[in-house]
């Protein structure tokens, strides 16, 4: 009797197309991979090797604008240009001082003006504020005065109280007699205290006064 066998067959031809699809797959992502990562890596070295460039550029440019400063600070002369700021900055300076220089001996003559024949003014004193800015503060003057007789005291003090009339009303502001007191040599003793605008005593003023005057003399 014969013994009949069954057998199963697999086409060689089947499994080789279907091993060649899968080992194709794998190749083809292990690629595309690799591509990317080769791409990253060139744009990495790119990026680095710019960025060197660029720096020494800058570095190069900056090297560059320092020569030309120093060349033209050569050429203007720096030194010069130094000194003559620090000429600049004395002359400001003196003009300064020069603009709120005050000229107190000026006050003698306002106190001429208003001093009548029997009274007379010692122990000037003037007081000014500190940091005093002449174009807006004042001045605080007070002395000691001597009349012949109280009657002599009373009319100067109401020359001080019209003060408009002699042209000082602007100048000398609050006048104020006081303590009068007779004297065993029977002169009457007083106190006065006033204040003047500080802007009327400036020293430029009187200079330009001065001036002023003298050419007119000299025209006459």
């Amino acid at each position: 009797m014969e013994t009949k066998f069954q057998t199963s067959f697999i086409p060689k031809k089947q499994l080789s197309q279907t091993g060649s699809h899968i080992s194709n797959s794998t190749y083809g992502i292990s690629s595309l991979f690799l591509l990317i990562a080769s791409i990253i890596f060139i744009a990495s070295l790119a990026g680095a090797g710019g960025a060197y460039f660029w720096n020494d550029h800058v570095s190069n440019l900056q090297q560059q604008y320092k020569n030309d400063l120093t060349a033209r600070q050569k050429e203007f002369g720096v030194s010069d240009i130094e000194f003559l700021k620090q000429k600049q900055n004395k002359i400001d300076l003196s003009r300064k001082l020069i603009n709120n220089h005050l000229s107190i001996s000026r006050i003698f003559d306002i106190l001429g003006r208003f001093t009548i024949e029997n009274v007379r003014f010692l122990n000037l004193d003037v007081s000014a504020p500190a940091g005093l800015n002449a174009a807006g503060d004042s001045i605080k003057i007070s002395m000691r005065g001597y009349g012949t007789s109280f009657p002599s005291v009373a009319f100067q003090s109401d020359v001080l109280s019209q003060l408009e009339k002699y042209g000082l009303s602007k100048i000398i502001k609050n006048p104020i007699l006081s303590d009068p007191s007779l004297d065993s040599s029977g002169t009457v003793s007083f106190g006065f205290s006033a204040t003047v605008d500080a802007k009327n005593f400036l020293y430029k003023d009187f200079v330009a006064s001065s001036t002023a005057n003298q050419g007119s003399d000299n025209n006459q």
